[in-house]
């Protein structure tokens, strides 16, 4: 009993456990507190994706498929003579005759432009699937596109399902809701997943043998 009273007060005392270093010795907080937003789905192991990005997602996709749908009516005009002046509005505009050079030129234009704004909602949507912050910009970008969506849509649109425009609304609604709050916490989340923490700082010096407080 004795003997341990007096090995209590040695160890109160600081007796037999060397001198304490000079800078204490520093531990991280658990990873909860490092990052208490950060929540991460056990059946993917990635970041759990706000329902609100699943919606912009879908918005940007029916946008697309607007754009593809109106640039498909808009090709079928394109391709058969009696249908080609009026195919869209730019090659009503520039009015070249059908089958020469130019008028193979203005339908590759009108074909290439299409191709973008079919691309830059859909683009947005997956960047915003994956957690990229950036497709908050990019789908500002793909709604100020959309204004290209008067060059391949038919100049009569009483005549011609003019569904190229739907994209208009869906591309400005995706946009919206990814710049929301929730989005944009999930966009953090995912970018405190994607980037590691610092790399350890190598030791300035390395000593062999017995610590300093203990000696």
């Amino acid at each position: 009993m004795s003997d341990s009273v007096g090995i209590s007060a040695g160890l109160s005392a600081g007796d037999g456990l060397g001198t304490p270093p000079a800078d204490p010795i520093v531990a991280l907080p658990p990873i909860e507190k490092l990052q208490p937003s950060l929540r991460v789905d056990p059946a993917t192991d990635e970041p759990f994706r706000a329902p609100l990005v699943a919606v912009a997602f879908a918005c940007l996709l029916l946008a697309t498929l607007a754009e593809a749908g109106s640039l498909a009516l808009t090709w079928w005009r394109a391709i058969h003579m009696d249908t080609f002046d009026n195919a869209a509005r730019l090659i009503a505009w520039v009015h070249p005759a059908a089958g020469s050079f130019a008028s193979i030129l203005v339908a590759v234009v009108t074909m290439l432009t299409g191709l973008a704004l079919i691309a830059a909602p859909v683009l947005a949507g997956y960047l915003g699937w994956t957690g990229r912050a950036a497709a908050r910009w990019w789908a500002l970008g793909a709604f100020i596109l959309t204004a290209a969506t008067l060059l391949v849509t038919p100049p009569f649109a009483l005549n011609w399902p003019n569904i190229g425009w739907l994209a208009v609304p869906l591309t400005l609604a995706g946009a919206i809701v990814l710049w929301l709050p929730a989005s944009r916490r999930n966009f953090a989340d995912w970018t405190a997943f994607r980037q590691p923490g610092p790399p350890p700082s190598p030791p300035k010096a390395i000593v062999y043998g017995r610590l300093e407080q203990f000696r």
